[in-house]
């Protein structure tokens, strides 16, 4: 493992990355019920690791702009805690019904919230 401190990567590519994960996380997911969510352990496993890469992404994203400014609205907390109670809680602790309940209600507001930071970010400054 390298100890070289890594190069911050510009905000878009933090943005693709992190949409790229709810994008698979939404694949994964599409033809499940909450039943076979929970019974499909591998599914779950990747969707869990999805997850911690997204809350990654948002931290990554938060230290590269100023989330809550670029949009006050976005859930900009819940991605890295999500990421961090993933990364940190032992697998019977992590909940199935919670996941699928963030895949199904959470996902799309911060997939909403990255599109207005990346449409805000994209339009000329006015300085």
């Amino acid at each position: 493992m390298s100890s070289k401190p890594r190069k911050p990567k510009p905000a878009s590519q933090i943005i693709a990355q992190a949409r790229l994960q709810i994008s698979r996380i939404r694949e994964w997911t599409a033809a499940l019920t909450p039943e076979s969510f929970a019974a499909d352990y591998r599914t779950r496993y990747a969707v869990e690791r999805a997850f911690i890469a997204l809350g990654e992404a948002v931290k990554d994203l938060a230290r590269t702009v100023d989330l809550v400014a670029l949009d006050p609205a976005g859930p900009w907390n819940e991605p890295p805690r999500f990421r961090d109670f993933l990364a940190h809680d032992y697998d019977d602790q992590v909940i199935p019904p919670l996941i699928w309940n963030t895949i199904t209600v959470d996902l799309s507001k911060l997939d909403d919230a990255l599109v207005r930071v990346q449409s805000a970010l994209a339009k000329p400054s006015n300085g």
